[in-house]
């Protein structure tokens, strides 16, 4: 016991319940704050990411059990120098397996944001958001009168309340169980899909936070004291919304992931549910009293270039067209935005080129391998 003479003492780690003090840093948990963001909450594990391989923390007794079982078996391995072992591959896709979840999805973060850089201009009061160098979204910054309007619409849809609170309230972070529940996403069946669900989610989660601080636009309690939000006010800006920007990320990539895999018969009827869920949880954002009308359009905007911009990362080859949008006083409806974009301030320019990513590349053709259909070899 004498190489862990310190054992005793480990009686000390009694002190670490010191550590509870660190319990103050909950108090960073003005971090969690960081949940505003659609659930950066995710990027506790980019969503789901951190519980995919953390080893976590062994129980105290565990701990001692360990070493005082090292310490009984050590005469049996001997002393002699340790046997030299082949070295793993140098900077391959082929070591992504082996590593845990969270570690992959900060590879993730790092080759999607590499690419994504922003100028904001005060004059015109706008934001560009470029992707590899190009012109990816362009948002300019609602007047002060257009959001005295949109409250209006807000404060009628609080009537929706009653109905959608456990949706709302269930919705603060990443939405991701709505989008599995429609293609029927299971942990043991779709780990590579439910990692680039989770992915895109934090990439589309960053990109608008880039959009919110340059245009800093006021939340709508902010402005009508009649609208009494039911959950509280996040402690950013109102526009873009990250939940839409988030949901309509999702739905752009969840849609190719569905025609890659070409399993499904009813496909068409689950992307058009998942084009409809993305509306869905955008407007609950309204409902619940957080975001105008306006904030979704600008959301669904970022989030459509942001999926496809993974997309392309992924070495997917979608178009990339250019978005500019300009408020005007509307309600935020997912077939407008669709059909009739320009009627309500959305325009389409230049395409975005974005280079292709081995690791996205990667993780691409994980999710393609988890297609429901039968084996090879059936």
């Amino acid at each position: 016991m004498s190489q862990y003479g310190g054992l005793g003492g480990l009686g000390g780690l009694g002190g670490l319940g010191g550590l509870g003090g660190l319990g103050g840093l909950g108090g960073l948990g003005g971090l969690g704050g960081l949940g505003g963001l659609g659930g950066l909450g995710g990027l506790g594990g980019l969503g789901g990411l951190g519980g995919l391989g953390a080893s976590g923390s062994y129980s105290g007794a565990t701990t001692v059990g360990l070493q005082t079982t090292a310490e009984g078996l050590a005469h049996i391995a001997g002393t002699d120098p340790a046997t030299a072992a082949d070295p793993m591959d140098f900077a391959s896709t082929g070591n992504l397996s082996r590593w845990a979840g969270w570690v992959r999805g900060s590879l993730y973060l790092t080759e999607f944001t590499k690419g994504l850089d922003w100028d904001a201009n005060a004059a015109s009061e706008t934001v560009r958001l470029r992707m590899d160098g190009k012109p990816m979204v362009t948002l300019s910054r609602p007047s002060d009168a257009i959001l005295a309007k949109q409250a209006a619409i807000v404060r009628d849809y609080a009537d929706l309340r009653p109905d959608r609170s456990a949706e709302i309230t269930s919705q603060l972070g990443f939405p991701t169980e709505y989008f599995s529940m429609i293609l029927g996403l299971h942990g043991a069946q779709h780990e590579k899909t439910l990692e680039l669900l989770a992915a895109t989610q934090v990439v589309a989660a960053h990109t608008a936070m880039i959009a919110k601080f340059a245009l800093a636009v006021r939340r709508p309690d902010q402005i009508d004291g009649r609208i009494l939000p039911m959950i509280a006010t996040p402690g950013h800006g109102s526009f873009p919304s990250a939940h839409a920007t988030e949901a309509y990320a999702a739905m752009t990539v969840l849609c190719h992931v569905v025609d890659g895999w070409n399993s499904m018969t009813d496909k068409e009827t689950r992307k058009a549910m998942l084009r409809a869920l993305a509306e869905r949880i955008a407007v609950n954002r309204t409902v619940a009293g957080v975001h105008y009308p306006v904030d979704s359009w600008a959301g669904a905007a970022i989030g459509t270039a942001v999926g496809r911009a993974v997309l392309r990362r992924c070495g997917q080859q979608v178009a990339t067209p250019s978005f500019a949008y300009d408020a005007i006083h509307a309600d935020f409806i997912d077939h407008a935005f669709v059909n009739d974009g320009a009627a309500h301030g959305l325009t389409e320019g230049a395409a975005y080129d974005v280079g292709e990513s081995p690791i996205f590349g990667w993780l691409w053709a994980e999710a393609m391998t988890e297609r429901q259909a039968p084996s090879a070899g059936a």
